[in-house]
């Protein structure tokens, strides 16, 4: 079995996609990894992302006066 991926190196490979826009395929050649694996780390690593800083960041409206205060921007 291969070593597993670094977690710091997850995060670059995802960054690097984020902050470029560069394509799986050009990412690819760039960290030697296959572009499925390229693809699989920004998913998980994003998804991983939202999961922890959505609800400090982006809390829904719980009531209705809240929903009132978005509409009425």
């Amino acid at each position: 079995m291969r070593e597993a991926i670094p977690t710091d190196m997850q995060l670059t490979i995802t960054l690097h996609h984020l902050a470029e826009g560069a394509s799986f395929s050009v990412i690819k050649y760039h960290w030697r990894l296959g572009k499925s694996t390229v693809a699989g780390i920004v998913y998980e690593t994003c998804a991983a992302i939202w999961t922890e800083l959505m609800p400090q960041y982006l809390t829904l409206p719980s009531t209705p006066d809240e929903w009132q205060a978005i509409g009425s921007r």
